[in-house]
Formats: structure tokens, sequence, C-alpha cells
């Protein structure tokens, strides 16, 4: 006798609330331990599933870390994206995603993960070449494509849109990175210390790309 549909449906239900629980396991596992330390005997322990639907669902421990890490990027990245997906002015579009961006690198979530990155990541290359194709590369690719759809519009001149969206994200996080690599980090942010932060960024980075017939709207000074 065939299933019937209400039981089809419980029955994947149940595989993607284990496929969640396993993930949700191996996220938190990951940040604790690096990525040599996740098991995924704890994974299976702490997500309540089995060995069976982990390797049916991701094929082993990299594909599940690939997975997650690609979740999580996303989730990441997506906020980010909005602010760069409209045609809004380039001050208003800058000034968003920078200051989407300032707060969350800054969370102790994101500062746990970059520490495992640079300390693990040369051991694990294809999960770290999925990362930042999902994550930072991707984002920075919005980034390009807005300052190219700006540029056709006339509003800025730039020669290389990829070039100028690094120098953007740079000037939003700063040393960020190295102080974090040193477990020196800065006290978090206010909200009023990246804005200020923001502000700067977007004003000198703006002027310097702006048309000659932009500049005034734009309220660079000649």
């Amino acid at each position: 006798m065939s299933e019937t549909p209400e039981k089809l449906e419980k029955q994947h239900a149940r595989g993607t609330a284990r496929r969640r629980a396993m993930m949700d396991a191996a996220w938190a596992l990951l940040l604790e331990r690096g990525f040599s330390g996740v098991t995924l005997n704890d994974v299976i322990s702490q997500s309540g599933g089995s060995r069976t639907t982990l390797y049916e669902a991701f094929g082993g421990k990299d594909g599940l870390l690939a997975a997650v890490m690609t979740e999580r990027c996303k989730e990441f990245s997506a906020e980010l994206h909005i602010s760069l997906e409209t045609d809004l002015p380039p001050r208003d579009a800058l000034t968003d995603f920078g200051t989407k961006l300032a707060k969350k690198i800054v969370t102790e979530e994101v500062a746990r993960f970059t520490q495992i990155l640079y300390s693990e990541g040369q051991h694990f290359l294809p999960l770290i070449e999925k990362f930042f194709e999902v994550g930072p590369d991707s984002t920075r690719k919005h980034l390009a494509d807005y300052l190219s759809r700006q540029e056709k519009l006339g509003r800025i001149k730039i020669e290389n849109p990829d070039h100028s969206a690094e120098m953007f994200e740079s000037m939003i996080i700063g040393d960020w990175q190295s102080r974090i690599m040193k477990h020196n980090p800065r006290p978090p942010m206010t909200d009023q210390q990246i804005s200020e932060r923001v502000s700067r960024a977007v004003e000198t980075f703006l002027c310097g790309i702006a048309t000659p017939e932009t500049r005034e709207t734009f309220g660079c000074s000649k």
C-alpha cells in the first residue's frame, strides 16, 4: 500500500527537523571547537539524529560544514545585499550598506568565526573557498554591481568597480580583522560611533568618485 500524503508530509517534516537540528549542532560545535574539533558523533549526540540521516542529507562532515557555513553566510549577506539591489542615491545606499556591515562584523559570533578561519583555514581549503564564494566575494560583487550601475547613470566616475568596492569595504572594516587575529579587539562600537565612522567613510569615498556635475548634489566641496 502506498504512503498517504499526510504520512509523507509528516516524514518530510521530521526529516527537515532532523537536518535543521544537525546544522544547528554543527554550527555551535564549530564556533566552540573549530573545524577540526567538530566530530560527527558529537553532532549526532547533540542533534538526536542518526549517522545514516546525516550521510544521506550532507554526505559527511565536510558536506555538513559546507551547508551550515553557506546558510550562515547567506543570512549574513542577505540584508547587506538589499541595500544595493535598488537604485537609491549613492549616499543613501552606501550609508545603509556601511552601517549594516559595521554592526554585523563586531558581533562575537563573527569575531569567533573569523579567528577560526585564519587559524585553521589552510587545512580546510575547499570549505574556506566556499565561504568566500557565498560570503565576502558575493557581497563585494553586489557592491561593485551597484557602483557600476551608478556610473552608468552618470552619478559617479570609477574605472574599476571591483577595486572601488574593495576600497569602500576596507574603509568600513578598518583594522578590525587584524585586531581579531591578535586577540585584541576594540570594545564594541556604539551606534553613534558606527554612524560617525560610516558617515566619514561615505563622505571620503563618495567625494572621491563623484562626477563634477554631482559633487554639489553629494555635498562635496569644489
